[in-house]
């Protein structure tokens, strides 16, 4: 059906852009997990680092899956 509708393309782009963004979040879990566990900071000699929120953030995403590069705005120079 999927290919009688030809959306077997926009399927595999979105497969695509929400395996990279899983790919994303697993590393920063797991880089939180180092930093917070003891143990595993000095296993890889990690210094501490303390962050302040358990929050994860999504990227923006464009069309084609790729994440947007956010660029400054005129209004940011206003004076």
């Amino acid at each position: 059906m999927a290919y009688t509708l030809n959306l077997l393309g926009p399927m595999m782009q979105m497969s695509g852009a929400a395996y990279g963004q899983a790919l994303e979040i697993g590393k920063q879990k797991l880089r939180e997990f180092l930093e917070n566990n003891e143990m595993a900071r000095q296993a890889i000699a990690l210094p501490a680092k303390q962050r302040d929120s358990d929050s994860i953030s999504m990227d923006t995403l464009d069309s084609g899956g790729k994440r947007k590069q956010h660029h400054a705005t005129d209004d940011d120079d206003d004076i």
